[in-house]
């Protein structure tokens, strides 16, 4: 055999497995980035169930805690205000639940601290006297609850899916 034939048969066995390097390089990429794409759409859908759920939860809770606030003290209400107190310790237990949930999938401390914040003044909202005092704080909590929405839409957009993927 020739060197010549030689040379030819390296370069072929060379370049075939070159090729399939190469190809094994670009289908790993293409993997690792279909999966990193699949995972950051997952964690944006739960952020989404997750913020939309605790936005639902607290704005419940506030509600009950107003109807709480108008019947405290009131007599001859007396049944009527410990059904209101007993579902508004349930709502306050259901909103501490979708805190905790934020507290494990939000990256931005921000977020924890914004949701905590709107948790707080609903949980102490029971204790406003009823009239303006009662209607300012139930304001308070719907704005609370705003700059939650607000601070934690970054981590639902789709940019931010984007940028996890490449």
């Amino acid at each position: 055999m020739s060197v010549e034939a030689v040379l030819t048969a390296l370069l072929a066995v060379t370049g075939t497995l070159l090729g399939s390097l190469l190809t094994f390089v670009f289908q790993r990429r293409t993997t690792d980035r279909a999966e990193r794409f699949t995972l950051a759409t997952r964690l944006r859908e739960e952020r989404m169930v997750i913020y939309s759920g605790f936005a639902g939860a607290v704005l419940e809770f506030r509600g009950a805690q107003y109807d709480r606030a108008t019947l405290r003290g009131r007599e001859g209400h007396e049944l009527e205000y410990q059904a209101a107190k007993a579902e508004s310790l349930r709502l306050k237990a259901s909103a501490w639940h979708a805190v905790y949930r934020i507290r494990l999938i939000a990256d931005e401390p921000d977020v924890i601290r914004l949701a905590e914040a709107a948790m707080d003044l609903a949980a102490d909202m029971h204790h406003a006297e009823i009239g303006e005092p009662l209607k300012a704080r139930s304001e308070e909590v719907r704005r609370a609850i705003e700059a939650f929405v607000s601070g934690s839409s970054t981590q639902v957009q789709m940019k931010t899916t984007k940028r996890l993927i490449h």
